[in-house]
């Protein structure tokens, strides 16, 4: 579960990087420096993390359900 936290605060920092990333561009300024550019894919990953973790999760709890009816 604390997995699916970190995933969380990891696609919200992404998005305020995408936020900051992208609002230049209304200005007219095109070129964003790398590390920006590079910190704008913490969204997908904590995001990926955030799925993964959640359903794997979901899965475990399902399967200690079952064995509780089977015992």
């Amino acid at each position: 579960m604390r997995t699916v936290g970190v995933g969380l605060a990891l696609f919200v920092v992404g998005l305020a990087f995408i936020a900051v990333d992208v609002a230049p561009f209304f200005d007219g300024v095109h070129n964003s420096p790398l590390w920006m550019n590079l910190a704008c894919l913490l969204a997908p990953i904590g995001f990926v993390l955030a799925l993964w973790s959640g359903l794997r999760s979901g899965r475990n709890a399902q399967r200690q359900a079952l064995r509780d009816l089977d015992a």
